[in-house]
């Protein structure tokens, strides 16, 4: 391997395991736990050690692998001070390490921020960060082909899929739906439709609400739980929501604890994005063995394929009243095994996937 590094880097030690920093590292602002089930399973499973990113921790030491998801979020500070200081100072961090021999790797969540409020900063982002990734994983195939399709300079790269992995590991043990019906107030025979996750504009959670309202079924019951990003948009969910008794809202951070019995309560999970390309709240759902309603966007298709019709049903155009209801019939009637098929989506088996892709960056163009 040739090292081109300049003098005043630090190398790494012969023989020790691989370095990885990653970013963000085993906790994240969200609350999600992908990123510490991913770098968890790394170390278990393979000769590797993973530093969670800290502020300036790519200026102490050298990694063998910096591994991103989401770099793009800064785009959605509506600060344009903030968004321009966080993407120029990452962009910054991102050039040091690979002067040092990092190899950037990144996780293609996503093809562009859900908030964008700076396109020519946008523009900036990609021009400068996309010839900088050294390798990419993609949850999908199709998320895959789209992004080598956006930006053509990823064809270059090794890249490999690894899907998103299930959370049946990362939360308390599942609740009886009976038990988590009493829990929340909800007639143990009444169709529920659930909305769970992190509440964003294009989620489309005002416009469920509100093809909820036209659905006219006396007894279903709608509840929306999570965080939403801004007070307007909790101001417009409650708005939404208090025009209709059976519509119920819990609008902050679900912890850990309260998700499997939230879960439960539900006969469907409603997840009726406007743009999409993976979810985690699908696969949450998947994880808690809930069937799930989504728009056919993205990789669902995919991800039904992977997991079968019994357990994901899509979509087209908007969710409408009609399309609400029959996803609420098929949810309710369909015969299905006792537990998704999400066994082979063990962290495990996705980590040694990862650490595959990174030792081919590693060596791409040695």
């Amino acid at each position: 391997m040739t090292d081109d590094r300049p003098a005043e880097c630090p190398g790494p030690d012969p023989g020790r395991p691989l370095n990885v920093l990653g970013w963000p590292g085993f906790s994240s602002e969200n609350g999600n736990p992908y990123t510490r089930l991913l770098y968890e399973g790394m170390e278990a499973e393979a000769n590797v050690e993973v530093d969670g990113f800290a502020r300036f921790e790519p200026l102490r030491q050298r990694y063998d692998v910096w591994h991103v998801h989401w770099p793009e979020d800064f785009l959605s500070y509506p600060s344009p001070t903030a968004a321009y200081f966080y993407v120029m100072a990452e962009l910054l961090l991102f050039a040091w390490a690979r002067l040092c021999g990092t190899k950037l790797v990144w996780t293609v969540h996503d093809l562009g921020p859900h908030e964008s409020y700076h396109p020519r900063l946008e523009r900036l982002f990609w021009l400068l960060f996309l010839p900088m990734v050294d390798g990419i994983i993609s949850l999908s195939e199709t998320a895959r082909d789209e992004a080598c399709e956006r930006f053509p300079v990823l064809r270059s790269v090794p890249s490999a899929v690894v899907p998103h992995g299930h959370y049946r590991t990362a939360y308390p043990a599942p609740v009886p739906k009976a038990e988590a019906r009493r829990r929340f107030n909800l007639d143990p025979e009444a169709p529920v439709a659930l909305f769970v996750g992190r509440i964003r504009p294009y989620k489309n959670v005002v416009p469920l609400i509100q093809t909820f309202r036209q659905w006219e079924s006396p007894e279903a019951r709608l509840v929306v739980a999570g965080n939403p990003v801004s007070d307007d948009l909790a101001e417009r969910i409650r708005g939404a929501a208090e025009r209709d008794p059976r519509v119920c809202t819990d609008l902050r951070f679900i912890e850990e604890e309260t998700m499997p019995a939230l879960i439960a309560t539900a006969d469907l999970v409603v997840l009726p994005y406007e743009t999409i390309m993976h979810s985690g709240s699908a696969l949450l759902a998947l994880s808690f063995d809930r069937p799930v309603l989504v728009p056919d966007r993205g990789a669902m298709t995919e991800l039904q394929e992977r997991v079968g019709p019994g357990w994901m049903r899509t979509y087209t155009g908007e969710l409408t009243p009609p399309v609400l209801a029959e996803g609420m019939r098929w949810a309710r009637t369909t015969d299905r095994a006792g537990r998704a098929p999400v066994e082979d989506l063990d962290w495990s088996r996705l980590a040694r996937q990862t650490v595959a892709l990174y030792r081919r960056a590693l060596t791409a163009h040695d």
